[in-house]
């Protein structure tokens, strides 16, 4: 019997990261309704035990625990507040979790209109890719109340393999932009030191497996070092969502006086990049960024 026979569950948003971790809760016993903007999407899992719906307000009807994972704050914004939108039907005794990165004021707007309906609502917001989501291997920061949390830690633990409790608010959303700050400016660092070295005639594929075996190495690089190599950008995560996590935190960054000229640079990159028709490659692409200074038209 699977983990989580017998739990009804609602998904909304079954993108390139919804889809797998969906795929874990039917796997894990659950009955899973789900919906997106695009029920072409919902296709393909309903297949494997997925059923669909029209609204998010459809899924509060029958799911005990509503889930989301969505590309931005409008997405979330319109999936609970919109029309035919989760706050229209959840109630006392559900839980809504949220594993989208969304600003910490979006996240708030969400967090007042639950409450009035008298619902819990954890921010879950995830850390890893889609071979990470796939595997089960994924961090979750986690915020919210504490008995919803321990409710809701079986579900937790199929998605992810561990969670980081971060506080009773917005924290998790805090922590996830603090984090993709690294992730982002990771390929920025990793593209000069290659291009130093470079210059000076080492390979580049001996200097991505010195990276990967010295000191600096990291879980995020063991995962690229194959697609650094190879120069395939062959996208987990895009350049367009990792510019979209930097305009996230620089907002929060400029509101709170908080000094960010490394991430505003890394954002310069990431910017480039779309402007070049890229935006749609995994954000490793910005390692290249001294190739583009020295040699505009190498790819």
């Amino acid at each position: 019997m699977g983990a989580l026979q017998g739990w009804k569950l609602g998904w909304i948003g079954v993108g390139r990261m919804g889809t797998p971790l969906c795929r874990r809760l039917l796997d894990a016993g659950a009955e899973v309704t789900a919906t997106d903007t695009d029920p072409a999407r919902l296709a393909s899992l309903s297949g494997e035990g997925l059923r669909p719906a029209v609204t998010a307000a459809a899924l509060a009807q029958e799911a005990e625990i509503i889930l989301s994972m969505v590309p931005n704050d409008a997405a979330l914004l319109a999936a609970t507040l919109g029309p035919g939108g989760l706050a229209e039907e959840i109630r006392p005794g559900q839980v809504f979790i949220d594993l989208s990165t969304v600003s910490p004021a979006c996240s708030a707007q969400v967090a007042e209109a639950v409450a009035a309906r008298g619902a819990d609502y954890l921010r879950c917001p995830v850390s890893g890719s889609t071979s990470t989501a796939a595997a089960g291997a994924l961090t979750l920061f986690a915020s919210g109340p504490e008995q919803a949390l321990d409710r809701c830690a079986p579900l937790l633990g199929v998605l992810g393999k561990e969670t980081l409790r971060c506080g009773a608010g917005e924290e998790a959303r805090t922590v996830k932009l603090m984090v993709n700050l690294v992730v982002a400016l990771t390929p920025v660092v990793i593209g000069e030191a290659l291009a130093f070295g470079g210059r000076l005639g080492l390979d580049w594929e001996g200097m991505v497996e010195a990276l990967s075996r010295s000191v600096v190495a990291s879980p995020l690089l063991a995962y690229k070092a194959a697609m650094l190599k190879a120069r395939d950008w062959t996208p987990a995560a895009d350049l367009d969502l990792i510019a979209k996590d930097l305009d996230l935190a620089l907002a929060v960054g400029q509101r709170e006086g908080a000094p960010m000229p490394l991430a505003a640079l890394a954002r310069q990159f990431a910017a480039a990049y779309q402007a070049s028709g890229e935006g749609e490659l995994d954000f490793f692409r910005l390692a290249t960024w001294p190739e583009r200074l020295l040699a505009p038209n190498r790819r």
